[in-house]
């Protein structure tokens, strides 16, 4: 845990960060604006005291105890007029929860509103959702922050409860996102779409290659299926299928001690090259230097520039 402040004088804004990658939770005590700039990562915020305006790109709004504003990759927003606010924020690697694939994917509301962008598409242009919750859900939430907060604090950013922790958060917010917003809170699977998206799963959960022409069609017409998932996913399925493989590969980058080599050829992929260059795709820097920077081993960050 770590102790941050914006300036050096008392009585101003607060930040204390617990946890390290791959999860993370701050607590922001805030009494003069913040301007919290665009993310690479998915982060949820929680009101937990005070109000504000809230202002983003497409206008402002008033915020309270009990909002949750979740901010997929892209979006800058800045908290004003803050009247003693208590904001909590989690923020997450998604390729962590790569094996909770089946949890995920049958609860459309939590892949829409946490997982499309990673899993899926890019861009997408509703990056940020804000709602209001009802009380004895924000209680709910709140007292699951707290037990997040305590793992963390105990360096258990790794154990599977931190995982369920940020799950059972995830299901919380998404159950209030669908009833306190307007519009499509859900992905549409097609079935055939959802077919190809469990059959690939399966082939890179086993570390075997994945075969477009070879694929169980399922009774789907192979027009159909390639249709349906690239509406989904923006995406063909070969290219859906090194995606989830990179995904698979970074969380044993994350969780274990285990070389590169050996994890590239857990996964299926043909060279260790071929793995690094598809790792390089997807995450913009290399399998070595992913560890480093996000893995068990990595330093907590002490700096004020990485507090955002």
């Amino acid at each position: 845990m770590a102790l941050f402040f914006k300036k050096s004088a008392p009585g101003e804004n607060r930040i204390e960060n617990s946890g390290r990658w791959p999860v993370r939770l701050t607590h922001f005590y805030l009494i003069e604006d913040y301007e919290f700039p665009p993310t690479n990562f998915p982060e949820i915020f929680f009101v937990q005291e005070g109000n504000f305006l809230h202002e983003t790109e497409i206008g402002t709004q008033a915020l309270r105890e009990g909002a949750i504003a979740m901010v997929n990759p892209g979006n800058r927003h800045i908290i004003k007029q803050p009247q003693e606010v208590v904001l909590s924020r989690v923020r997450y690697l998604p390729e962590w929860l790569a094996q909770e694939y089946q949890l995920i994917i049958n609860s459309p509301e939590v892949v829409s509103l946490f997982f499309d962008q990673s899993w899926f598409r890019y861009p997408r242009d509703d990056t940020l959702h804000v709602f209001t919750t009802q009380e004895s859900s924000s209680n709910q939430i709140s007292s699951e922050l707290e037990y997040l907060r305590s793992l963390l604090k105990n360096n258990r950013q790794l154990d599977p409860a931190a995982r369920v922790s940020v799950l059972k958060l995830m299901m919380l917010i998404a159950d209030e996102h669908h009833r306190y917003w307007r519009g499509v809170t859900e992905l549409q699977f097609e079935p055939a779409a959802k077919h190809a998206l469990d059959v690939i799963e399966r082939k890179v959960l086993n570390g075997d290659p994945f075969y477009e022409l070879k694929m169980a069609r399922g009774g789907f017409d192979k027009k159909e299926i390639e249709t349906t998932f690239r509406n989904l996913t923006g995406m063909t399925l070969p290219e859906y299928a090194e995606r989830r493989r990179v995904f698979h590969a970074a969380c044993q980058l994350l969780g274990s001690s285990d070389e590169p080599r050996k994890i590239s050829k857990e996964q299926g992929f043909k060279t260790t090259s071929e793995f690094s260059k598809q790792f390089q795709k997807v995450f913009g820097i290399s399998p070595n230097v992913y560890r480093q920077k996000f893995g068990s081993a990595a330093e907590p960050s002490g700096e004020i520039g990485d507090r955002d």
